[in-house]
């Protein structure tokens, strides 16, 4: 069964959790805490030996071969909050580095930094929380394990350790909750929103005496409460939005905690639960007392028991896909190109009757359609000069009907030759030959005709020498515009042909073609 060693520190102790992981689950061996000594080495200042006391701690457990666990205290790092636009979870790491050194100075490219995504939708922005270390503090974590002679696997944000464990203990739902963790001096306030952490904070305590540490001095529950809810405010204009805290969970002994725990059910008015992080586990050696300093580290050893990835983990952070080895992919893609090669060597000869019929069948099928496509052309032409002839809307029977009963009787005029045409923006146009008996005739035909439908001109009145009866020859056009057929009344039955327009004053000068309205342009008529 594989041995796990979880430790973390802070200013005063250290911490550490000795476990092994069976199939049954996670069994502690031994869980304790180890005051740290001060020492000053040439003439510095004194600071903890944080290496010798482990070392010296861990020398009568004969840890041996281990798989070992570093938690990260949340002061040591640098937090980044920001959204990225939509990207898939390889894309990630590369735009979560570039935009932390863009908004801190104090990101460099040495800094270590892991991130954990909000939402797992690459098609919809991703927020990000990032975790960055510096070079400095990423050295100084691992001399002191090297100087406790201990090699770390992993480098874990502690309040993310503890939320894990919380997540296990308490099934997910769909609200806001507090989870508070005393450490020793310092206290993990971390809220979370749908199992999922969604902002945290660690607040450092003064030092005020033993009693402190259990959560039943009067000064530290007041301080706690404080601190609480300044972070309720911070978490409101940051990260959890509107959304009220629905409950709070606090680690450790239900009666080490009980006054903390009802003055925070009384100060916000929400259920307080009490977690014991050794409910979870089977321990052979259970820590009297203190219980919730030793949560973070069962939540990381319960994630490497399971095989879990850390949230964030600084020894092994999400990092961009490494390019691919070009050697290999070579060899791959000219294995698969032989391959290719054969089997198209393979199957081309049985293809080419098969593409060969195919192709005749298509093209007998493409002159067949090409018959088709000239004989709808020609019908869609015929179709087309229908329309064209349907949209002048002169409704060429009545029309002539009308002129019939307008024109002067066949005494006085013979018409030889009329044309009749539409115009595609609507109405038509009439051309006249004809013979009269005298040029006053056709300035009465005009004025007879002349109305709101029609504009008459003659270009060409001229005189036929040799002819008695119809001595004078003339050419008229005539601009008919479009109207429904209920204005046709002359054809009517008792109606009578419709008064002739005064001549003008120059009527007298049949060569004198008459004026046209300006917006009505007059077709040249046909020579005779």
């Amino acid at each position: 069964m594989p041995r796990l060693l979880a430790v973390d520190w802070d200013r005063h102790e250290a911490r550490y959790v000795l476990a092994v992981a069976g199939a049954e689950g996670l069994v502690v061996r031994r869980a304790a805490s180890v005051p740290l000594v001060d020492v000053a080495e040439g003439g510095n200042a004194p600071h903890p030996d944080i290496g010798g006391s482990l070392r010296a701690a861990l020398a009568e457990e004969s840890v041996g071969r281990v798989t070992t666990l570093v938690g990260v205290e949340r002061s040591a790092i640098e937090l980044l909050h920001f959204t990225l636009p939509p990207a898939s979870d390889a894309e990630l790491p590369e735009m979560v580095i570039n935009q932390a050194i863009r908004e801190s100075q104090l990101v460099t490219e040495e800094s270590v930094l892991d991130f954990v995504p909000s939402s797992e939708n690459p098609s919809l922005p991703r927020e990000v929380t990032a975790g960055v270390l510096s070079a400095e503090q990423f050295e100084q974590i691992l001399a002191a394990c090297e100087m406790a002679g201990l090699k770390p696997k992993r480098l874990v944000l502690r309040p993310y350790a503890g939320a894990s464990l919380f997540r296990r203990m308490v099934p997910a739902e769909d609200r806001v909750c507090l989870l508070v963790n005393l450490i020793a001096e310092e206290v993990d306030l971390t809220f979370l929103s749908e199992g999922k952490v969604a902002f945290f904070r660690t607040v450092r305590l003064p030092k005020t005496g033993e009693e402190r540490a259990a959560g039943s001095d009067p000064r530290l529950v007041r301080r706690l409460l404080t601190e609480i809810s300044r972070t309720l405010v911070v978490a409101a204009q940051s990260q959890i939005g509107d959304d009220k805290v629905q409950c709070v969970y606090v680690f450790g002994d239900a009666d080490e905690h009980q006054a903390l725990a009802e003055e925070i059910h009384h100060r916000l008015d929400v259920p307080v639960q009490v977690l014991d992080p050794f409910d979870v586990v089977e321990s052979s050696d259970r820590p009297q007392g203190h219980a919730g300093r030793f949560a973070s580290l069962l939540g990381m050893l319960h994630d490497e028991a399971q095989g879990a990835r850390h949230a964030i983990d600084f020894l092994n952070p999400r990092r961009p896909p490494q390019p691919p080895n070009r050697r290999r992919m070579f060899a791959r893609l000219g294995g698969l190109a032989f391959a290719a090669l054969l089997f198209v060597a393979y199957i081309v000869w049985g293809q080419l009757a098969d593409l060969d019929t195919r192709i005749n069948d298509q093209l007998r099928e493409l002159k067949n359609l090409d018959e088709l496509a000239k004989q709808a052309a020609r019908q869609q032409q015929t179709v087309a000069s229908l329309h064209g002839w349907e949209t002048t809307n002169v409704i060429w029977l009545d029309e002539l009907r009308d002129l019939s009963l307008r024109f002067p009787s066949g005494r006085d005029m013979v018409v030889l030759r009329i044309t009749m045409s539409g115009a595609s923006e609507g109405g038509g146009s009439i051309l006249l030959n004809g013979l009269v008996r005298d040029p006053a005739i056709v300035v009465r035909m005009e004025g007879a005709v002349r109305d709101r439908y029609h504009v008459i001109s003659s270009k060409r009145v001229q005189e036929r020498v040799g002819d008695r009866s119809y001595s004078w020859h003339f050419e008229t056009s005539m601009l008919v515009a479009k109207r429904d057929k209920s204005g046709y009344v002359s054809h009517l039955p008792g109606s009578q042909p419709a008064a002739p327009s005064p001549p003008p004053p120059e009527a007298e000068t049949p060569e004198v073609a008459q004026r046209a309205p300006s917006n009505l342009p007059i077709p040249p008529a046909d020579q005779p």
